[in-house]
């Protein structure tokens, strides 16, 4: 088909335009990811001051307790771990020689509690056995050799100070995006309405209100993994195995349930500190195993039932994503992956394979044959349209 030139240099200034587009987004997306956790900071907050509204209190002083008394948990936790866990490291650092003693023990009785593995396992020399047995000499060339380091690295820390500072900047910018995102919410989903044709204001309604309730869903989901796996932590690890500051762990094992997948083994850096600084450090041995069980059966029993059935994202996936996120967006990027692939998930059923498709009236089965291969079984059938949400979006 002969294209005319008029039509020609309109594709072409198209073309440029999504390219100048697509190149301002990723040029301003740490911006736009603030955004979002905005947003997503947004919903978490409409959660409790719904229900506040929904006992007859108005909506600005619901909004008000809901985010006073998030932030006072959020205070309140970080005071609880943070304090506890400075002084179990430092514990540790003095107790480092003891912990070594104490595992090349465990080690030496490993070995020679049987012929085969005194045979596989190499005997510890003289000096691995030692500790303690410098010179003058060589503790004065140690000591200056940590002066040195620390010159060296002091203006990486002076880096990290400002690196601090910008992140609790952020988190204020952040909470009071959040805040204007609350009192009138109608106001941006209104803004929306008038960039598309008024033919297309019902979907566009019903896409925010999917979108609301998927972040929502998200939100109520981890609440409830948060609270689970601090109560099994707590329960198992310090209750009945009576691990020191068990609840400490309780409570870092919740904050990692932010990260999917790789959070779950973060807290094994708590339990390590607080195990090899404590009087028993070969307990050690079952408080990791105990933990791991915990982990294992929250990871794969009660997480899914709980998350895949609302939001229906493979782990794989998820898994591929974050990689992808934490490359393009850093250490938020992996924090808000779920919330983002969901919302993702979300607009491309809705835009894409529900609209241009038209697969809206049909769900689509794939069985798996005893050879291997999948097969499509295709049904059609009326898929439930989930009722609209309330006029505060």
């Amino acid at each position: 088909m002969n294209l005319s030139f008029s039509e020609f240099v309109k594709r072409i200034v198209v073309f440029f335009l999504i390219l100048l587009l697509v190149s301002g987004i990723w040029a301003a997306r740490s911006t736009l990811l603030l955004g979002f956790a905005a947003a997503t900071i947004a919903v978490g907050i409409s959660i409790p001051a719904d229900w506040l509204q929904q006992r007859g209190m108005k909506r600005g002083w619901a909004i008000t307790l809901s985010t006073a008394g998030m932030l006072i948990v959020a205070v309140f936790l970080l005071l609880l771990v943070l304090p506890r866990l400075l002084n179990d490291g430092l514990l540790l650092l003095g107790s480092i020689p003891r912990a070594l003693r104490v595992l090349t023990d465990l080690y030496t009785q490993v070995r020679g509690s049987s012929e085969f593995l005194s045979l596989a396992l190499s005997p510890l020399s003289d000096t691995d056995l030692t500790a303690g047995g410098l010179t003058t000499e060589q503790a004065q060339a140690i000591f200056n050799q940590l002066i040195s380091s620390s010159l060296a690295i002091a203006p990486t820390l002076l880096g990290g100070v400002s690196t601090l500072i910008a992140t609790l900047l952020n988190l204020v910018f952040v909470l009071f995006i959040a805040i204007f995102f609350l009192v009138e919410p109608k106001t941006y989903v209104k803004a929306t309405l008038y960039l598309i044709p008024e033919r297309h204001h019902t979907h566009a309604i019903n896409i925010w209100n999917e979108l609301y309730h998927t972040i929502r869903t998200w939100i109520s989901a981890l609440s409830s993994s948060i609270a689970i796996t601090v109560t099994l932590v707590w329960v198992l690890l310090g209750v009945l195995l009576g691990m020191p500051n068990a609840l400490v762990v309780a409570v870092f094992a919740g904050i990692a349930t932010f990260i999917p997948n790789i959070g779950a083994f973060l807290p094994l850096i708590p339990i390590l500190i607080f195990s090899l600084a404590s009087n028993d450090p070969e307990r050690v041995f079952l408080y990791i195993p105990a933990y791991l069980a915990i982990q294992f059966a929250e990871s794969n029993i009660i997480t899914p039932s709980i998350v895949k059935a609302e939001l229906e994202i493979p782990p794989g996936a998820l898994m591929l994503f974050q990689l992808l996120a934490t490359l393009a967006f850093g250490a938020l990027g992996l924090l808000l992956a779920v919330p983002i692939l969901a919302v993702l998930i979300v607009l491309v059923r809705e835009l894409y394979s529900y609209e241009t498709l038209g697969l809206r009236q049909r769900a689509i089965t794939l069985v798996r044959e005893a050879d291997g291969r999948i097969g499509l079984v295709k049904t059609t059938k009326k898929i439930a349209v989930r009722p609209e949400a309330s006029n505060e979006t």
